[in-house]
């Protein structure tokens, strides 16, 4: 699966020129886009500009707490948390901003918003966004392993055909799937990123290499509120995994989805590996592929 990210800051006037590319110049599979604080209407008139384009694969949309990416503008990666978010249970608060993250997938994924990842036998593992009503508590159990968090709202995008027609469908959760058989590390941990992603590093299986693209989805009560500034736990993950060039992509959950215990490597289809929703905890994806030549994806 190749996953196509970047984060841009502010009222999102410079989305849709930058969803011309590299986004939508191969086709997607899937189309994932987390808002903070950009008006519905500027996202919808981006996405209309390419619907030719994006027409044929599901899209996503969720307004969140914080969204952590690639900003390819300043040349790193960064997190940018609502104004005051966190205070409501005594930190500091969250140092606002505005933006739209941005995920295109490709080569290999399947996204949907029921439980029909049931019926998939490709599935290997999921990233998941939810919202507050607890409808995914439902389906959590009969899901593989999977990474994410709860959000504030959830919506699937209708682009009609044969005319600018664009709906958005309220979801209770969405998700998108690893179906192309790459191993996916996925690890929960409360302590620090450095030390969590060097032990997941330990655990990567001979024949894969790391793509550099790196899922992050922290409580909103770590970030600025447990450090006192952004961008720490991109940071020491880049640390970590130097020189190779880094992409985060992720938010700030108000209830984190990953494994209960399990901290590693997987592409085993339908396995059941024990996932919950977590508290202050951190959920950290890393994504692979192949090292043997003929069989590595184009990246």
């Amino acid at each position: 699966m190749r996953i196509h990210s970047f984060l841009i800051q502010g009222a999102g006037s410079a989305l849709a020129a930058r969803l011309g590319s590299p986004v939508t110049s191969e086709p997607l599979d899937a189309l994932v886009l987390m808002s903070l604080g950009v008006e519905q209407s500027t996202i919808v008139n981006a996405l209309r500009q390419h619907q030719d384009k994006i027409r044929n694969c599901p899209v996503y949309l969720t307004e969140t707490y914080g969204i952590l990416g690639f900003d390819d503008e300043s040349n790193q990666n960064v997190e940018l948390m609502e104004k005051g978010r966190g205070s409501e249970y005594g930190f500091a608060g969250g140092s606002g901003g505005q933006g739209c993250l941005v995920l295109g997938y490709s080569k290999g994924a399947v996204a949907g918003h029921s439980a029909d990842f049931t019926k998939n036998d490709n599935i290997a593992s999921l990233m998941v966004i939810a919202d507050q009503s607890s409808s995914w508590d439902k389906v959590q159990s009969q899901a593989p392993i999977h990474f994410g968090g709860i959000t504030k709202q959830c919506w699937k995008v209708h682009m009609d055909e044969g005319s600018d027609n664009t709906s958005l469908e309220p979801v209770p959760y969405f998700w998108v799937a690893e179906t192309s058989g790459a191993m996916t590390g996925i690890k929960t941990f409360t302590g620090e990123a450095a030390e969590a992603t060097q032990s997941l590093l330990e655990s990567l299986p001979a024949g894969w290499k790391l793509t550099g693209d790196i899922g992050l989805f922290p409580c909103f009560t770590r970030g600025v509120n447990q450090y006192g500034k952004e961008n720490i736990e991109t940071q020491a993950i880049g640390t970590v995994l130097k020189p190779l060039p880094l992409r985060v992509y992720g938010m700030f959950a108000h209830g984190e989805l990953g494994p209960c215990t399990f901290s590693g490597f997987t592409n085993e289809a339908g396995n059941k590996i024990s996932c919950e929703q977590h508290s202050g905890s951190s959920i950290l994806s890393i994504h692979t592929a192949k090292t043997d030549g003929k069989d590595n994806p184009e990246l």
